[in-house]
């Protein structure tokens, strides 16, 4: 089965290229670096201030310390892959939330909407946020230049007094496109009312979904290799993270979820941790790594292959 991977006429397309004409005209031109050197700049976004960057040749990876400390893009020769705030106000970029939805929803408004204090260097960003009902996080991205991938790092500290059950969440909000991943061991099947998901030789592929879904529609699973990977406009971005055995996963949740917002706007790319006590005191972490690689048009058993070659290790 083939499929048409590009991506036409979408009104969320249209936003996404606004987004990268603007930032330029309001903060002159984004820096591309002539040399393999990490570097910071900061910018002002149209409704989001103070966002702050990791740049690596043609890479950009940006977050808002102002806005709980959240991925805000991710530019691989100016295109973007993340979905920004002119899709939707409130769910855009990427973001760590508390698992399982049932205990901790809504989420605590420190999850990603208040601001972190930061602190950075030439290759590192750290963010550290206020106490909030018990819970403070710390995020910490840095870029490697052995592999042109984004490490992440997310502290979950339990300041309260009683203990805590919980799980790290990270969101990834992107644009159209094309999903991807290893589903999980057998006797842990899909359940799905996302229409259009196809599994052929252990991977589960969702196609472009289009703008027919009045509601929400989401996607629970079990995976294995511990990744996931969306093709979008040439770009390829896999978010690797530590394999999660079912039986340690906070109650209700997948291992991985995908979730495609109403008329498809835009599509959720998630991932769960391990389901924790956290005394007083103590913090769990969860690791991850992004790749963004431009790749161009390509077939689905071409990605298979480039990612297969990508290395997926998290320190």
């Amino acid at each position: 089965m083939k499929w048409n991977l590009g991506w036409k006429n979408s009104t969320a397309m249209k936003k996404s290229i606004w987004l990268l004409m603007v930032i330029p005209f309001l903060s002159g031109s984004l820096p591309v670096a002539k040399t393999q050197t990490i570097r910071q700049y900061k910018e002002k976004r149209p409704t989001i201030d103070s966002c702050i960057s990791l740049c690596f040749g043609d890479l950009v990876f940006t977050v808002a310390p102002q806005k709980g400390g959240r991925i805000l893009s991710f530019k691989k020769a100016g295109k973007e892959v993340l979905a920004s705030d002119t899709v939707h106000p409130l769910y855009y970029g990427a973001t760590l939330w508390l698992s399982p939805q049932s205990a901790y929803w809504p989420q605590y408004s420190v999850m990603d909407l208040l601001p972190y204090q930061l602190e950075s260097t030439s290759k590192s960003i750290r963010l550290t946020s206020p106490v909030d009902q018990g819970i403070q996080v710390i995020k910490e991205f840095s870029v490697s230049k052995a592999d042109t991938s984004i490490a992440i790092c997310y502290t979950i500290r339990n300041a309260s007094g009683p203990s805590k059950k919980l799980a790290p969440w990270e969101v990834t909000r992107v644009l159209g496109g094309c999903s991807f991943f290893p589903v999980g061991a057998p006797g842990v099947s899909a359940q799905s009312d996302i229409s259009g998901t196809v599994t052929e030789n252990g991977i589960l592929w969702l196609p472009p979904t289009g703008a027919g879904n009045k509601k929400g529609q989401k996607l629970f699973s079990g995976i294995k290799e511990g990744w996931i990977a969306h093709y979008y406009n040439g770009l390829l971005l896999v978010k690797c993270f530590p394999e999660v055995p079912q039986k340690d996963l906070p109650p209700g949740q997948g291992a991985a979820e995908i979730y495609v917002a109403p008329m498809g706007r835009y599509r959720e790319l998630e991932n769960h941790g391990k389901y924790s006590n956290v005394q007083p005191g103590q913090y769990l972490q969860y690791h991850e790594k992004w790749l963004l690689r431009n790749v161009g048009h390509q077939t689905k058993e071409t990605l298979l292959s480039i990612v297969a070659a990508l290395n997926k290790k998290i320190k």
